[in-house]
Order: structure tokens, then C-alpha cells, then sequence
């Protein structure tokens, strides 16, 4: 089973949320569950990754900042808004990604600038709770950039996705 979610205003007219409906409507499989985060992460974590195995969690935020790419987050931070989330825990954390070996450049960047707020926060306490559970859970997110076109921007993660063969099940 594979998890992707998307945090959302309260509209539902940001990007990562338009971006997850358009790869919703593409990726027609019954392996993929796909779920929107209205407020704090904590809920969504409880309820869909905690205790529940995955193959791949994908996680799509919104960057902010005045960015074009698609950012590949590599790491996150054991900080939210400018206190520990988990006290002696790691400081960074690298998340297990999957494969990615075939991305275009001209649309994606690597990057270990997750921020300090809820794409961070849920992204720490997911890897840590994968990382301290050993399970082989690969955790991918992507910052959007807030100003690019939702439809282009799915058609480029299906790509990433077909390209790497990251929605394959190991069932299959």
C-alpha cells in the first residue's frame, strides 16, 4: 500500500492540494491512498501512518519562497516552530527515499531545507517513528512551488513516479 497526502487550506485552493487531486484523477490504483491534512499533521499521523505498514509514503507541501522547482526534501529537523518536537531525539533526520535514479532537473531539485512547521514536523515524526520501528517504509516529499500550474506539476510526479518505478507494488 502506498500512502500520499497533501496539506490543504481551508479552501482546498493550494497547490499541494490541487496537485494531489490532479494525481488522483491520473493514478488510477487501488494501491494508493490518498489523504488531505486540513490542520496540525498529529491527526493524520495517528490515524494513517502510525500502526499501519506502507510500502512508500509521499508527502506534497507547499514552498514558500519565490522558487520554480519541484524541491526532493532529503532530511528534516527535529524543530517546529523553533522548539524540539521529539527532546533528545536526532536534530536532523535523512528520510529513507526511495530509488531516484531518472528526475528532470529542469523541473526538481534535491534539497535538505524542510523548514520548521507542519511539512517538517509531520516528515521528522514519520521517519523517526519508521526509523525507530525498523521498518522498510520508503518516505518521500516534495516541496510545490506555490505559483506553478497543478496539472503540470502532477503530470511531472507521475513522471517521477513511472520513471523510478516508485508505484509498483512489491505484491505484484
Amino acid at each position: 500500500m502506498i500512502l500520499i497526502y497533501a496539506f490543504s487550506n481551508q479552501w482546498g485552493t493550494n497547490i499541494s492540494r490541487r496537485t494531489l487531486s490532479d494525481l488522483q484523477k491520473n493514478l488510477k490504483n487501488d494501491n494508493i491512498l490518498f489523504q488531505v491534512i486540513y490542520f496540525h499533521p498529529r491527526q493524520l499521523f495517528q490515524k494513517y501512518i502510525s500502526h499501519n505498514p506502507y510500502e512508500l509514503i509521499i508527502g506534497l507541501g507547499d514552498l514558500y519562497g519565490n522558487f520554480n522547482k519541484i524541491r526532493i526534501e532529503t532530511q528534516a529537523k527535529n524543530t517546529y516552530n523553533n522548539q524540539s518536537i521529539y527532546p533528545f531525539s536526532p536534530i536532523y533526520i535523512d528520510l529513507s527515499l526511495p530509488n531516484i535514479d531518472n528526475y528532470d532537473s529542469e523541473f526538481f531539485a534535491i534539497s535538505s531545507q524542510m523548514g520548521t512547521y507542519n511539512c517538517n514536523w509531520l516528515a521528522y515524526s514519520t521517519q523517526l517513528y519508521l526509523d525507530q520501528h525498523h521498518l522498510s517504509t520508503k518516505h518521500l516529499f516534495l516541496h510545490l512551488p506555490k505559483k506553478a500550474n497543478a496539472s503540470v506539476l502532477a503530470d511531472q510526479i507521475q513522471a517521477l513516479f513511472e520513471q523510478n518505478q516508485m508505484l509498483q507494488s512489491n505484491n505484484e
